[in-house]
């Protein structure tokens, strides 16, 4: 493994063959921890980055490949995101023309592992805030020619990329600021054909149903969230006319209702009971998953889950639908005790049984 070194400084080599030679041997033991372990004794990353977008296709991609797999090493992943590559990574990923532009995608979904990737990203706190962003979901919500974007092949790193970056309160604000309309244009994709565009999507969703002030505009007629999961989950289930009183028309008895399949991908639906636990997270949120007749489509979608964990969060939202607010509000009057350290309310904590791992 030692002599790994002696073939780092062939990656400034003039000549192209030799660069590639020198590369070939690198990238194919990269994926190695002993090797990694070696190699980042030395300037390799500096080096590397330095390769990434050489005009000789076969060095482009062994030197992107390089990089991927050195980010399974966290102190190589911090060296790598601290070197200002999020703008060529950005570049690659977003050029249409470029035959390389998954594997720049999958190395810039490697770096938004890290909260200093999703900063840099973002450009938190800059002029340009959330261009990159922008530019990213545009990939996948602008179709090309008479592509249709719900079948698109394109895109699953950068749903992954988007992904990351709302596991942190600062993505989640670019996300879901109104003015640039980013959150409410990635919403149709979670109709896409690809299950994992769609998981993408479902979990985008629920990392910004966690944040309890956006639960308004989460739920308003404009974005409605709320119909978009529960169609996942809605079935073949034929309601009553009672039943789907003041539930949006999405959501009503078709005439093809019985062939209609629930989603068939376990963390799809993990993640859609979630995003409704989270929002249960507030009393006005809950009026208004009532008002909109969550519970009979959920009723109806646990006697068919067989995840125990999935059916034991459907019971936790159950619970919450059919508490008695009123009851329980002049109770809490009658035995109220003032403590000046008190942050929230009992109800209101039963949302935090499931938390976002922040990065």
């Amino acid at each position: 493994m030692d002599q790994l070194t002696e073939l780092v400084p062939f990656l400034q080599e003039q000549k192209p063959e030799i660069k590639i030679l020198a590369l070939q041997h690198i990238a194919g033991v990269s994926g190695e921890q002993p090797a990694r372990d070696v190699l980042k004794k030395t300037n390799i990353i500096n080096l590397l980055i330095r390769l990434i977008g050489d005009e000789n296709q076969t060095i482009n991609r062994l030197t992107l490949t390089t990089l991927i797999n050195f980010c399974q090493d966290n102190d190589m992943l911090n060296d790598i995101v601290k070197r200002n590559i999020v703008p060529r990574l950005v570049d690659g990923t977003t050029d249409t023309k470029n035959k390389l532009r998954e594997i720049y995608s999958i190395l810039l979904s490697n770096i938004t592992h890290t909260k200093e990737g999703c900063i840099s990203l973002m450009q938190y706190g800059r002029e340009l805030q959330g261009f990159y962003i922008l530019k990213l979901s545009n990939l996948l919500t602008v179709s090309e020619g008479d592509e249709d974007i719900l079948v698109s092949k394109k895109g699953a790193w950068v749903v992954n990329i988007l992904l990351n970056i709302t596991q942190i309160e600062e993505g989640r604000n670019i996300i879901l600021n109104q003015e640039n309309a980013i959150f409410k244009s990635l919403l149709p994709l979670i109709q896409h054909q690809s299950v994992v565009i769609r998981r993408g999507i479902v979990g985008i969703i629920r990392n910004c149903c966690f944040s309890e002030t956006d639960h308004p505009y989460l739920l308003s007629e404009s974005i409605d969230v709320l119909t978009k999961i529960l169609l996942l989950i809605r079935g073949s289930d034929i309601l009553t006319d009672e039943e789907m009183e003041g539930m949006n028309q999405l959501l009503h008895n078709k005439p093809e209702q019985a062939s209609i399949e629930r989603e068939q991908d376990k963390e799809t639906r993990k993640m859609v009971i979630e995003s409704l636990i989270f929002l249960t997270g507030t009393k006005e949120s809950r009026a208004i998953l009532r008002d909109k007749k969550t519970y009979p489509i959920i009723r109806n979608y646990h006697l068919t889950e067989k995840d125990e964990t999935i059916g034991e969060n459907i019971e936790k939202i159950v619970e919450m639908l059919i508490r008695d607010e009123e009851e329980e509000d002049t109770t809490a009057k009658e035995n109220k005790v003032v403590e000046m350290d008190t942050k929230k309310d009992d109800d209101d904590n039963d949302a935090s049984t499931i938390e976002i791992e922040e990065i």
